[in-house]
């Protein structure tokens, strides 16, 4: 069939329905006034005019099947839209019981314009029948079917439930209406067809839509539905819900929206929560949990956010109204308990790999998504056991994305911890445990695995990253329960050392230290109090609660006699909490160590002779004396006269350099007063400001190297009118002097610098892109140096230097950069050794062509060549040392029984 004849029945529709004729409605009815017209002949208008539309549309429809190939213009589409309107507004809905179907006046204004017609109930039957058949021959046929699942599917299933399941009366004479037997079996041999029409539409069609258009039809608002049309939707919903996939239908119907970017709606989850946690169909109650529970663990292992989400609230509101369901708790295990150590330890071999890259993903997504339910305490319960692997693993990882969530929810539940439980939790992830130390995280290409492999536990990156997520917790009783925890593991991890006979800490050059375990949890707890003293939470928790650091404070100064470490920890403690001291039991307990205090205090040579001499003061009450070094120094910093401020910064430097224990305790104040001092337009102050700023750098690092990178990227102070070529001098030569700086603070904090290799490479790396060749050139010998403090342990920013050092190379014109990034590339790989063919990877080879290229260019500068000869040149031992080891060819052994010299040959 060609497209003319298409076109022919389009223009025979149109010209049936008259949908631009302004007098289509009282043509269709044939009257000029329709309130003359009797039913009966209005019925026999709309059927006629009904049956015309059905013959035209199952002509096309035969031709459509004949060939499939015939393609419907938009402008038909949307005629044969009208058409169906048409049939539901006329043949449909009017014949509906009250309270079944959506009324059309809302969904089209051409239906408000048809008047009300007084059929009878014959009449209403046969005009729904001829529709609701109309509709199942175009459900066959792609093009009718695609309109009706989009716009009618509510209409047709509406018609379908009356003719299926509407009550019939038994034969009888009724008012207005006698029932006869031909007619009660005419109704009865329909009502089967229409039940296979029903179920054959149910089954074959697309379950989240159905599902939708189910919910509307047993939500009307208009009208309460019927009795049979609640119980026949709410058994079918059941028994949507409880075939496979039927839960994640359902999930679809609500979750699944225009609006891609609409976030969770809590509404709607809760409802599919209640939907749930209330027993559909015949089956048992373990029967339908098992079901359900089946279907949840499928769709858990999706991807999808708001699916995630959805399935989890689903599962903790079955946990909580069915908690001895074997079902239930068995899933809960599996989706909650993944890395709980004694459950791997139990189910694994050492050498097994016992999650996939793919397996920690999914499930760190799966447990982000459930932080944000709202059943915050049950989730961060079901989580806790897995925080010692989720830190490790953390602790692994180098994806920003990844690693963002799991610090959210590592911070999450730590704050939603009992108190009780954070002692445990905070030795665990410090200290860590033979079970945590059967497991071990390892980064392939692809991202993180998870391996049974016996492993040393990694104390000292634990450490950092503790203290990398207590920067970020923001909950006022978790932060005093960490400084509780650390004073307290202080002392316990003190007593314990006073029972062993320990060698001191320091030896000489040519002996190493051999620290034992002991030694080093007790190290690390001085570093990890040494950081969060100088937080700004911590000092609010003093204030609120002194009581806390007391018994840390009274152990050290009266009966720790032989260990003294921590007096300095304690006496600034002690100072901090005096002022804030209310308590009279907490007063009695002061005037007890006034003797202790007051015999330091006397032996001058001790650094902790003032901090005692403040602390006497403030507990009996008295006032400072304000006529020491430091308040002369304070006081000379806030003069007027230009020389003397400098002379009160420089002699403030001097008293941080000489661990001054008042200048120290103050550290803030005077950090304060060096940054003020930073805005001064007089390069003399500027520069003793910065001198004072670096001095601080083991007392309050975090800001001192805020404060430094700052400055160096963009210098804040100014010299006032138009910038000429001195001032921009002056400024560089600034610039490179805070580069230099900031190397000497890095070098001064040696190990602990790796908690701030981020900002410090960061800010190396963006001084490279400087319009100034000799700060990018700066930058980058800084950067050489930075690496150099760092061990080389940068991660994966070190293709971020690689990358940037290739674009210097290739692109950048000033000869000193080009030097200055080759050198970098010999420092790295100097310093990385074997390393090197270990982290560098795929980046090794395009490396080293460049360097190839640099040094065989007959052009280049001599010093840019001399570099590439030398990092070629480290680069083949790197390869020869990992290709032929040396060898040891001694070999001992002794002519005694007992060897005692040994004899090598």
């Amino acid at each position: 069939m060609n497209m003319e004849e298409i076109n022919v029945i389009f223009e025979r529709i149109e010209n049936i329905t008259k949908t631009n004729d302004p007098e289509f409605i009282p043509w269709l009815l044939q009257s000029d006034d329709t309130s003359s017209k009797d039913n009966d002949a209005i019925f026999i208008s709309q059927r006629t005019f009904l049956h015309k539309i059905f013959k035209e549309i199952d002509d096309l429809a035969a031709y459509i099947k004949n060939d499939d190939t015939v393609l419907i213009s938009v402008k038909n589409q949307k005629l044969l839209r009208t058409c169906f309107q048409l049939i539901v507004s006329l043949g449909i809905s009017p014949c509906l019981v009250p309270g079944l179907g959506i009324s059309l006046s809302k969904r089209s204004a051409f239906t408000a314009m048809l008047p009300t017609t007084g059929l009878s109930d014959e009449q209403k039957y046969e005009l729904l029948t001829d529709c609701t058949d109309f509709f199942a021959r175009s459900y066959t046929v792609p093009v009718l079917k695609s309109i009706i699942i989009s716009f009618h599917l509510s209409d047709y299933l509406a018609a379908l439930i009356q003719l299926s399941f509407a009550p019939l009366k038994k034969p009888g004479v009724y008012t207005n209406f006698t029932m006869t037997k031909e007619l009660y079996d005419k109704l009865n041999i329909d009502r089967k067809k229409y039940i296979n029409i029903y179920d054959d539409l149910v089954n074959n069609c697309f379950q989240p839509i159905l599902m939708k258009e189910l919910l509307v039809l047993q939500n009307v608002i208009d009208k309460t539905p019927p009795a049979f049309v609640k119980r026949t939707i709410t058994k079918e919903l059941s028994r949507r819900l409880i075939a496979p996939g039927g839960l994640l239908s359902l999930i679809r119907c609500f979750m699944d929206s225009l609006e891609m970017d609409s976030g969770i709606e809590w509404k709607k989850i809760d409802i599919i929560c209640k939907l749930i946690a209330t027993k559909h169909g015949d089956t048992c109650d373990d029967e339908y949990l098992q079901n359900i529970c089946n279907q949840l663990k499928q769709i858990l292992v999706l991807n999808n956010t708001k699916y995630l989400t959805t399935a989890t609230a689903c599962l903790i509101t079955l946990m909580q109204k069915y908690p001895d369901s074997a079902a239930v708790t068995t899933l809960v295990k599996d989706v909650f308990h993944t890395f709980k150590c004694e459950n791997i330890i139990e189910s694994y071999l050492p050498g097994t790999i016992i999650l996939t890259t793919q397996q920690i993903e999914h499930k760190m997504q799966t447990y982000h998504s459930s932080l944000s339910l709202p059943n915050q305490e049950i989730v961060t319960k079901l989580l806790t056991p897995n925080l010692p692997l989720l830190f490790l693993i953390s602790m692994k990882c180098t994806n920003r994305e990844m690693k963002k969530k799991l610090n959210e929810i590592l911070i999450k539940c730590m704050e939603k911890m009992d108190k009780d439980e954070i002692p445990g939790l905070l030795k665990l992830l410090l200290f860590g445990n033979t079970t945590i130390s059967k497991v071990i995280v390892e980064e392939i290409p692809a991202g993180l695995i998870l391996k049974a492999v016996n492993n040393t536990y990694p104390s000292d990156d634990a450490l950092f990253y503790f203290i990398e997520l207590f920067k970020q917790i923001t909950d006022h009783s978790f932060n005093q329960a960490i400084l509780e925890t650390a004073l307290q593991i202080l002392i316990d991890l003190s007593l314990q050392r006073n029972k062993f006979i320990t060698e001191p800490l320091l030896a000489p050059e040519d002996e190493p230290v051999l620290l034992n375990d002991l030694d080093k949890q007790y190290i690390n707890i001085l570093q990890l109090l040494s950081v969060i003293s100088d937080s700004a939470k911590i000092n609010e928790c003093l204030k609120k609660s002194p009581q806390t650091v007391f018994n840390f404070i009274e152990y050290f100064l009266q009966e720790n006699k032989k260990n003294s470490e921590c007096e300095s920890i304690a006496l600034v403690l002690l100072n901090t909490i005096l002022p804030n001291i209310d308590d009279f039991s907490l007063t009695s307990r002061l005037k007890n160590i006034i003797p202790i205090l007051e015999k330091m205090a006397q032996n001058e040579s001790n650094t902790n002779s003032i901090l005692c001499k403040e602390a006497i003061l403030l507990i009996n009450g008295d006032k400072v004396k304000n006529n020491s070094a430091y308040e002369k120094a304070v006081s000379n910093a806030f003069d007027k006269l230009l020389p003397t401020r400098a002379h009160g910064i420089i002699e403030l430097t001097k008293l941080i350099d000489k661990q001054d224990a008042e200048t120290i305790s103050k550290r803030h104040l005077v950090f304060c007063l060096f940054q003020e001092q930073l805005k001064d337009s007089d390069s003399y102050i500027y520069l003793a400001a910065i001198n004072g700023i670096a001095s601080l750098a083991m007392h309050c690092t975090e800001d001192v190297l805020n404060v430094l990178c700052k400055e160096f990227l963009n210098i804040s102070t100014s010299f006032g009118g138009v910038e000429t070529k001195e001032i921009q001098n002056k400024m560089q030569e600034m610039r490179l002097k805070i580069g230099d700086i900031i190397v000497k603070v890095m070098k001064r904090l040696g190990d602990m610098s790796i908690v701030h290799k981020t900002i410090l490479l960061n800010t190396m790396l963006s001084a490279c892109r400087d319009h100034d060749p000799l700060l990018r050139a700066s930058a980058l010998s800084n950067l050489a140096e930075i690496a150099l403090v760092l061990h080389y342990r940068i991660g994966s920013i070190i293709y971020e230097v690689l990358l940037c050092v290739g674009s210097i190379i290739e692109s950048d014109k000033a000869i000193e950069c080009r030097r200055a990034a080759v050198m970098v590339i010999s420092s790295l790989l100097k310093g990385l050794g074997k390393e090197t063919l270990i982290q560098l990877k795929e980046h090794l080879l395009p490396l080293y062509r460049t360097l190839n290229q640099l040094y065989k260019d007959p052009n280049e500068d001599h010093a840019v060549k001399l570099h590439a000869q030398i990092a070629l040149e480290e680069l083949n031992d790197i390869v020869y040392q990992f290709l032929l080891p040396n060898v040891d060819m001694e070999k001992p052994f002794s002519l005694l029984t007992k060897p005692k010299d040994i004899i090598y040959k």
